[in-house]
């Protein structure tokens, strides 16, 4: 894989903002949970076959240079895993969360390694699926590399286990050191057009009134995010029904387009890729629009909200919708779902 500068993902939502802080302020200020291992390679097995031989030979025949010999091989041995553990231990690693993608396309996120004050040592990173060679990162003491990760299922999913390995200084020890990143991957439904039960609400259905010729103010029906001061709360008195008052000065807003859950047919799944399809697409024309779960808080967005965190945030919970969480806040997708 080759080398590339990677930039966190914009957050969506202050809520989203807050997680995403509170990840990225663990991985730059606590070290990734780890662990490390030395196993030797198989020369290093028959190297300390052989220097036990003359061991036994330098005692038996009282040889000088032979025990010289093999005191020199054996400290080399040891001297070769312990500098190879000082040098693993030493690289520090910063994991950046990935960006959103639809579930079933392939994704990648950035891992940044550095030692303080010395080169990196030639470095094997794999993190299951992808698998970087040392040539790719010995340029001095700080890479940044890119690992690449399957496609999966919709939800808020943990990043998968990173496993350093040296074979720094001489390649007798495999050195290795695993990572728990810590921190989760967004997979958002993947999006397809779906049936819907019924038409789409209109400004009619919603209650917006046109202006009265000569009437220096129009009504039209609430949604959420209206002034307060607009609303008329003397006609919600007479009719039960909310409709807020803006000035013929203001540009016309039209009514956001429901995107309702029970508004679409088909299985779960379904519904989900549906939704985010009509999601995408009102959000490229600019429309406003309103996503409607069940059990879930109303997300909305028009020209005078923060769009980009409200549209991030409505595909987080059409991502995470009826998904059971284990103990560290990660979803659990059951075996087998399909994308």
């Amino acid at each position: 894989m080759a080398m590339t500068d990677a930039t966190p993902p914009t957050c969506c939502s202050s809520a989203c903002r807050r997680r995403n802080a509170g990840a990225i302020r663990f991985v730059q200020r606590q070290p990734l949970p780890s662990s490390l291992q030395i196993r030797p390679r198989r020369f290093v097995l028959g190297l300390a076959v052989i220097t036990a031989a003359m061991l036994l030979a330098a005692i038996n025949y009282g040889n000088n240079l032979i025990f010289l010999i093999a005191f020199m091989m054996i400290a080399l041995m040891i001297n070769s895993a312990w500098q190879g553990w000082r040098a693993l231990s030493a690289v520090t690693a910063r994991v950046m969360p990935p960006e959103m993608r639809p579930a079933g396309a392939p994704g990648s996120f950035a891992i940044e390694l550095g030692t303080p004050n010395r080169a990196l040592p030639p470095l094997v990173v794999d993190a299951g699926t992808d698998r970087v060679e040392p040539t790719s990162a010995t340029a001095g003491n700080r890479t940044t590399l890119s690992l690449d990760l399957p496609g999966e299922p919709r939800g808020y999913l943990p990043l998968p286990e990173i496993t350093l390995e040296t074979p720094y200084p001489l390649g007798l020890w495999r050195i290795s050191r695993r990572l728990s990143p810590g921190i989760g991957q967004w997979v958002y439904p993947s999006p397809e057009p779906g049936e819907q039960r019924g038409e789409r609400h209109s400004n009619e259905a919603s209650g917006a009134q046109p202006a009265m010729e000569g009437d220096p103010t129009r009504l039209r029906g609430y949604h959420p995010g209206d002034p307060i001061r607009h609303v008329v709360f003397r006609h919600y008195a007479k009719s039960g029904q909310l409709l807020t008052r803006h000035p013929e000065s203001d540009e016309e807003q039209p009514d956001p387009e429901r995107i309702d859950y029970a508004s679409f047919a088909g299985p779960r799944e379904v519904r989900l890729s549906a939704m985010t399809e009509r999601l995408m697409e009102l959000e490229r024309v600019r429309r406003p629009w309103v996503l409607l779960l069940p059990g879930k808080e109303a997300i909305w967005a028009d020209s005078s909200t923060n769009r980009a965190g409200r549209y991030g945030a409505a595909l987080q919970q059409l991502a995470r919708f009826e998904r059971p969480r284990d103990p560290q806040g990660f979803d659990h997708v059951p075996p087998g779902e399909s994308y």
